[in-house]
Parts: structure tokens; sequence; C-alpha cells
């Protein structure tokens, strides 16, 4: 992975907590306003005789008790106009969060979710402000959800076990599983279905998300590999011609040589092949993906001809055998 997209891959993901935290004061501010609206509403219009109307409304006493029949339809307008507002800023916020654990279609399933669930906790509000008849509404609601309930209890069985694996996480890209008698990789974690892809890359099985919830998952562990263990140190192509007193900024990784995975706060040497022996041009460490960003002041390191012969070096540690990467020929001017 080149320096280049792990930047584009550290934006994204900032800018996606940027989104959650503009959604979270968006969020917060609506429901403010919506109760200062209501609070104010209600302390001007919330009068229904004039001799209960204190003295600083007076003067707009005939308002007052013209509006206030109406005052339900105003609040419940409100209220839609502002929930409905605070509803889609939730279901953009569950949208940006299951998109960094999951793919498109899976966090827009998620975001109708919480859009519909918003709704109907939107509705139920709007009733009490209506003063809808209680029987009556658990009377349809009860039979409305049974009906509901019935059609749908399979496809929201797996639906509901989707979110929380979605959550709770016991298994991730690529990781080898065996469930419901079914041993593969993870290719995909939708939300109905765990998509599993056959060592041999043959098939792909799905596996519903209820059934997955219910079995027991063995995770294959990496295999354990005997210390010191052999790494791979690779050094991106450099600038071939630079000018004396320039900065040369050389970059490259340090992996494990069986697994790929990346080797973090190694000290990694810049040095120029010579005949005479090898010499120290800069130094640096790994970072947490195993890059590694070397500065080095150019200047002439051998009288004999205006060339370094630069590779990157890794002396090894306890738990990390050495490494050299590829030489490249540097001119320097």
């Amino acid at each position: 992975m080149s320096l280049s997209t792990e930047n584009e891959k550290v934006a994204r993901i900032e800018e996606k907590i940027q989104s959650l935290r503009r959604g979270s004061f968006k969020t917060i501010l609506y429901i403010v306003i919506l109760a200062v609206s209501l609070s104010i509403l209600d302390f001007i219009f919330g009068w229904k005789y004039s001799e209960t109307i204190p003295p600083i409304l007076q003067p707009l006493n005939d308002i007052i008790l013209l509006v206030n029949p109406y005052l339900p339809y105003i609040q419940g307008v409100l209220i839609f106009a502002l929930g409905y507002l605070i509803v889609n800023t939730l279901s953009g916020m569950a949208y940006t969060y299951m998109r960094r654990v999951t793919d498109h279609p899976t966090a827009a399933t998620v975001r109708t979710l919480t859009r519909i669930s918003g709704l109907a906790v939107l509705l139920s509000m709007m009733t009490s402000v209506f003063n809808v008849n209680v029987a009556a509404a658990l009377t349809i609601g009860s039979f409305g959800g049974l009906v509901v309930g019935f059609a749908t209890q399979t496809i929201l069985s797996h639906v509901v076990a989707g979110v929380f694996l979605l959550i709770s996480r016991p298994y991730t890209f690529g990781d080898t599983i065996t469930v419901a008698g079914q041993t593969g990789v993870v290719k995909e974690i939708r939300l109905m279905h765990l998509v599993l892809e056959t060592t041999d890359g043959t098939r792909e099985i799905l596996i519903p998300s209820g059934t997955v919830v219910t079995q027991i998952i063995q995770k294959m562990l990496p295999p354990v590999q005997p210390k010191p263990i052999k790494t791979l140190l690779t050094l991106d192509t450099p600038t071939r011609v630079v000018k004396a007193g320039s900065s040369v900024t050389f970059t490259g990784k340090l992996v494990e040589a069986g697994t790929g995975k990346p080797v973090s706060g190694a000290k990694i040497k810049i040095m120029d092949s010579d005949i005479g022996g090898d010499d120290l041009l800069a130094s640096g460490t790994t970072e947490s993906e195993g890059r590694f960003s070397i500065t080095w002041i150019t200047k002439k390191t051998d009288l004999q001809d205006n060339t370094a012969e630069v590779y990157a070096k890794f002396e090894g540690t306890d738990d990390y055998q050495q490494s050299k990467s590829e030489q490249f020929t540097v001119e320097i001017k």
C-alpha cells in the first residue's frame, strides 16, 4: 500500500468521524430548538380562559383565545417537522457508522431501519399530542404489529441477528471460520447473510445471520511463528538524480515475510554501499502500518564518483530477523 493510499484512508476515516460529530451536534440542536419552541408556545397560547391569562400577556388576550383551540395542531406540526429532521440526522449517523465496518448496501439497510423506527416513535408522539384514544391506538397498533410480526418473523429475526453481528463483530473480513458445519473465509458480512468463500475459491456459502448467532463459531488462528521471525524490507524507488544539499525522502515498508503483518517501531537505516564499508546516510522508525519515511540531506559520499548506492537496512531484534532492501543508484549533481 502506497503512502498516498494510506493518507486517503486516514482522510476518509477522519471525514466520517467529523460527520458523526456534526450529526450529534445537529441532533442536540434540533432537540433544544423543539423543547424551547414547545415551551414558548405553551406559555403564550396555553390559556383557555381570559381570566387565567397572566397580566403580561393581557394585550394579546384575543389572539391567545383565538389560537388556543389550534395549539395542539401547531405543536404537532412543529414536532413532526423538527422530529423528521432529527430522524434523518440519526439515520445518516447510523449509515456513517456502519460504513466503517461493512459495505454500502448493508449500511443503507441499517439507515432505512433507523429511519422507520424513528418515524414510528415520531408518530407515537403525535398521537399523544392530539390526545388520541389510548385504548383504540393500542388495539390498532397491537393488531397491526401482530399481523406484521407473523408475516416477517423469519426475516426480522435475521435482520436483528445481522445488526447484532455487525456491532459485536466476532469475526472480520479474511478470517477463516467454521459455522453451521461450513468452513470458509469471510468474504462479506451482510445484514441477512454471512458470505463465506471456500478455501479452494470455487464456491460461496451464504449462511443466514439468525443461524450464525445460534451456532458455535470456530475461528482459525494464524500459525505461531518461531522467533526471530523472518522479515521483508522494501524500499520505494527514490529520485534517481538529485542536487547536492537538497533533501530526499526515502519511503518503504517492513513486514513479516510469511504473513505480511506490518512491523512497527523498528529502526530502519538508509545506507550507502561502498567498497571500503557501508556508510550510514540517515535513519528512522517504522510506524503502525510498518511504513517508514526517512529524509536525507544529500551530499557526495564518494570522492571517486557522484553516485550513492542506496539501500535500506533493518539490523533485527530478538523478535525479528535482519533484512535488506533492493539497492538503488542515486546520482548527486
